[in-house]
């Protein structure tokens, strides 16, 4: 497997340079060979067979490609305050890279834009939701801090209770321990997809600070992270949520309220009436 050091290289090297939106193909030449792009300009790598598809995104906060400076303070990697460091989403990046090389199954995709609204998955999604559909989850690893896993993007549920207890306790099986108050997201690339596939989550890397110059990394958590993914039986994992999109959702909830509304209603006049 990969040593430590040689994927704090590899984050060292992917976070060089600061690369906004319009400048993620410089990063092409860290992709494997036999890599693929989509027809909005997102990459990805099919690895095996596996109904499991893992991302990250490519670009960086902010509108400059800046050289970074970067300062270790033992496990901890950030910059000397002239520019962020970029580890949102190098971090999530530096793991599915070395996901790739030790050859675990599954589908990686490089999102472009995720800073600019989602724009690579929103539009991939919009031109071909139909090659989504053939995975029963999406697992990102674009969260900071440490131990979340994620359960409500956009305001909805993206996956079910099962699945994240079942991600939970095969991640503190592996040395991950599990943040309780980190289960809420605003949204990451993966959001997009939840439209279509069944389980989506998204899963702290170990970073701090997003989008500021006091960013910062804990490599040490991040490789950790890495150990305890590459040992997850990810298809053994259950599928239990109904992928929907918006309109759907919501119009499910309103029947479900209604129905609860008239069912307690009913329980009211009922025992009013003496009745069980």
């Amino acid at each position: 497997m990969i040593s430590k050091q040689e994927f704090t290289q590899l984050f060292l090297d992917l976070t060089e340079y600061t690369v906004p939106y319009g400048h993620e193909s410089k990063l092409e030449k860290f992709l494997p060979k036999g890599y693929h792009k989509d027809s909005v300009g997102n990459y990805y790598v099919e690895v095996g067979n596996s109904e499991t598809l893992f991302e990250c995104h490519l670009d960086t906060a902010g509108h400059e490609y800046e050289k970074v400076t970067h300062v270790i303070e033992g496990d901890l990697i950030k910059t000397d305050g002239s520019t962020i460091l970029g580890g949102d989403n190098k971090a999530g990046m530096v793991i599915l890279l070395s996901m790739i090389k030790e050859r675990k199954p599954g589908t990686y995709y490089f999102f472009i834009g995720e800073e600019r609204m989602g724009k690579g998955s929103h539009e991939i999604f919009e031109s071909n939701p139909d090659y989504f559909r053939q995975f029963d989850r999406c697992i990102a690893f674009d969260r900071r801090g440490y131990g979340s896993v994620v359960n409500i993007q956009f305001g909805r549920p993206c996956c079910s209770p099962e699945f994240e207890e079942a991600v939970i306790k095969k991640l503190e099986g592996n040395g991950i321990s599990w943040d309780p108050n980190g289960s809420r997201g605003m949204g990451t690339d993966n959001a997009i997809l939840m439209d279509v596939i069944p389980e989506v989550t998204n899963i702290s890397s170990g970073t701090f600070n997003e989008h500021h110059t006091n960013e910062y990394v804990d490599i040490d958590y991040t490789y950790k992270l890495f150990k305890a993914v590459m040992k997850i039986n990810w298809e053994d994992l259950p599928t239990v949520r109904i992928a929907m999109d918006s309109s759907e959702y919501y119009e499910s909830l309103n029947r479900h309220r209604h129905n609860e509304g008239f069912i307690n209603s009913f329980s009211v006049f009922k025992n009013k009436k003496g009745e069980n």
